[in-house]
């Protein structure tokens, strides 16, 4: 069984001092998020409050993260719970604290009944207990800990704490109609992996920045054209074999994106699901999506091969041109380090070079027989006539 393991948000002017009592709490699967003050660690919390299960305070902290030592003070502790207050998110506050006086007052104890004194070992043991309990009944805590797989890739590692706040979203959601659109929570999940592929080298920049393009994005992860529909290639990336996507995840990643693409911009997907009245296509493009991402996070953990593609500028590609000029020969020569080859024609005339990219965008091999359209040109280094292949047709 997997361990179970907490994320609290923790308050403390001193606990740059206190490591022992982080270690002693990650032994007993608590992680410690610490801030020294009221704003530091509530602006924390108010924009990442799905990531937390629990708060714990100390008695007196900071205003601020860079006050000096003796602003400390327990009025902001109680500024701390008025904010906690006003967040969506419910948190029981927990207070652990060396300051024996604030234990002993009625005042402190009434605003903060769970009250624990630092350097009791019996109180740490019951603080541990009840942070356990408390967060145990937060049902973002609930759903991330019955799909702990997917949620270790919402770190900066991988794909972000935002894209933690999208999956809890999608994962309680339980209608498509609903005016926050699910689809389009899905489609910044996608882009999120889709920079995280390119994070690990394994996507080129030009498919994320400025901005993530799905379609191209997918087809060059699967090994197809980015562009199938046009007679040039133009700025492409041929994808090397190595590190295609396996079939399973590339059918299933098909899949999601024909129903976030037009889903996301509400339109016919909308007029689908209200025909139907079901959230099954929803759930079911969801968990399409965690399987992926389980997958991506083991994938990318196994380091595959990085920047594994070429980059063809402007190649022409011959698709539609008549016959003429083109000569029929094989393929001769192979460099497999390099990637280029050359031309061997059957009318007897010179070997004719073949760039690495022609050879790449047509997936050729040594042996294989093509048709071929050559040109002259000065080889710079001796000054020689030497010829080149600029366009081939597969036979």
């Amino acid at each position: 069984m997997e361990e179970i393991v907490y994320n609290i948000l923790w308050i403390d002017d001193e606990h740059e001092e206190l490591s022992g009592l982080k270690g002693r709490a990650k032994r007993n699967g608590i992680y410690l998020f610490p801030y020294k003050s009221l704003n530091g660690g509530m602006s924390e919390l108010e924009r990442n409050s799905h990531f937390y299960d629990g708060v714990l305070l100390d008695a007196k902290i900071f205003e601020n993260e860079d006050d000096v030592k003796g602003s400390e003070d327990t009025y902001w502790v109680h500024r701390v719970k008025e904010r906690l207050l006003q967040l969506k998110k419910n948190f029981e506050i927990l207070v652990l604290t060396g300051q024996a006086r604030v234990v002993e007052s009625k005042d402190f104890t009434d605003a903060f009944p769970k009250v624990y004194k630092k350097g009791s070992d019996q109180d740490m043991e019951k603080l541990f207990s009840d942070i356990k309990e408390a967060a145990s009944k937060q049902q973002d805590t609930q759903i991330r800990q019955s799909n702990k797989r997917v949620f270790e890739l919402c770190t900066e590692k991988y794909l972000g704490k935002f894209a933690g706040q999208d999956l809890l979203y999608l994962l309680k959601v339980q209608d498509e109609s609903n005016n926050e659109n699910p689809f389009n929570s899905i489609r910044k999940i996608v882009e999120d992996l889709f920079k995280a592929f390119h994070k690990f080298n394994l996507l080129p920049i030009e498919f994320v920045n400025p901005n993530v393009a799905l379609n191209q994005s997918s087809r060059f992860l699967v090994g197809d054209d980015q562009y199938p529909n046009t007679d040039r290639v133009f700025k492409q990336h041929k994808h090397l074999t190595e590190t295609h996507l396996p079939p399973n995840i590339a059918n299933q990643l098909k899949n999601i994106l024909s129903v976030i693409q037009p889903g996301s911009h509400r339109s016919a997907t909308d007029d689908h699901v209200r025909m139907v009245s079901t959230n099954y296509l929803l759930k079911g493009v969801l968990y399409e999506l965690l399987h992926v991402l389980v997958w991506f996070k083991m994938y990318v953990d196994s380091n595959p091969k990085a920047e594994n593609w070429i980059k063809i500028e402007d190649i022409s590609v011959s698709k539609n041109n008549d016959d003429e000029n083109f000569i029929i020969g094989r393929v001769i020569q192979m460099n497999t380090i390099s990637g280029f080859a050359f031309f061997d024609p059957k009318d007897g005339v010179n070997n004719s070079y073949i760039s690495k990219e022609l050879v790449a965008i047509n997936n050729l091999v040594e042996g294989i027989e093509i048709m071929a359209k050559t040109e002259e040109y000065i080889y710079k280094k001796t000054g020689e006539t030497r010829s080149k292949v600029t366009q081939i047709r597969k036979i």
